[in-house]
């Protein structure tokens, strides 16, 4: 069993080729989804039914994959400032959320209940992706110390 412990792993992934991956993913699903949901909508309701799924799939999708980008933007700096961007657009996020939602509470031209059903599958369905994408990566969580005939990285 000579050799390295990564023995079984392919290839090595980096966190900025995860994040862009995940996006591509979360993309790759949200668009059908948001395209299907308005033409249901569409048939089901009429145009406050295409309205509320246009709606609800960017809001939803927006919010989820803003952190992404965030986390992309900033994949080669410190992990604190990583944290500082993930915090600070989250909390950006909610403000504009809760501003949008409550500008378009008193509005008709689309279908509140499409609008909740369609924000609600984004949701699952981007988290499903992103999860699939880093379930799936091959990432090195330690950096072994190259000086080292184990590999093992010194503590010290």
């Amino acid at each position: 069993m000579g050799g390295s412990d990564n023995e079984g792993v392919t290839r090595t992934l980096d966190a900025a080729a995860v994040t862009r991956k995940a996006l591509r993913q979360s993309l790759f699903v949200l668009v059908p989804l948001v395209v299907v949901a308005a033409v249901v909508g569409w048939f089901v309701v009429g145009p406050p039914g295409l309205w509320g799924a246009l709606i609800g799939g960017a809001i939803a999708g927006s919010f989820l994959l803003i952190t992404l980008v965030s986390v992309l933007l900033t994949a080669k700096a410190a992990p604190t400032v990583t944290g500082a961007a993930i915090m600070g657009s989250w909390l950006l996020k909610v403000i504009v959320i809760i501003v949008v939602l409550a500008l378009m509470k008193d509005l008709t031209f689309y279908s509140k209940p499409v609008f909740g059903v369609v924000a609600m599958l984004a949701i699952v369905v981007v988290l499903a992706a992103e999860t699939r994408v880093v379930l799936r990566a091959k990432m090195l969580y330690v950096d072994p110390d190259p000086s080292s005939s184990t590999g093992q990285s010194s503590v010290g």
